[in-house]
Parts: C-alpha cells; sequence; structure tokens
C-alpha cells in the first residue's frame, strides 16, 4: 500500500512542489507550516529551494523524505 500510494503522488506532482502544494496532494496529512518546523530543525526534505519567498522541493527528494517518515497501520 506505502509503494502505491507513493508511486501516485510520483505521478501526480509536479517536478518542484511547494508546501502548500504538498499539504493539498497529501489531503492535509503534512501541513505546510510544520514542514516549515522540520526545516528549520533540518529535519525536512532535502533540497528545498525558495522562490520570491516561497518554499519548494524536487519531487523525488521530498518523495524519499515521505517514504522514510510514512508508515503503514500496525507497523508503529
Amino acid at each position: 500500500m506505502k509503494e502505491q500510494l507513493l508511486e501516485s503522488l510520483r505521478k501526480s506532482l509536479p517536478p518542484i512542489i511547494t508546501r502548500q502544494e504538498i499539504e493539498r496532494q497529501t489531503g492535509k496529512l503534512i501541513n505546510s507550516r510544520t514542514l516549515a518546523n522540520l526545516d528549520a530543525l533540518k529535519l525536512g526534505p532535502e533540497g528545498k529551494m525558495k522562490f520570491r519567498g516561497k518554499a519548494a522541493y524536487e519531487r523525488e527528494a521530498f518523495l524519499r523524505w515521505f517514504a522514510k517518515h510514512l508508515k503503514e497501520a500496525g507497523n508503529d
């Protein structure tokens, strides 16, 4: 199930994705402010970019980070 979700996101996400779009594309599973806080702690996805004050990530870097933190139910 985890791999299916990641593959679906890989197909639907643009090559560069903003924090706000990540929030929307994950069904608000990840809040954009949480990502900002994790970035400040150096715990967010690698390869953060900024353009006119908006933070964004490269799709594959985000998906690697997301996969590392995503757990299937019952695998806590």
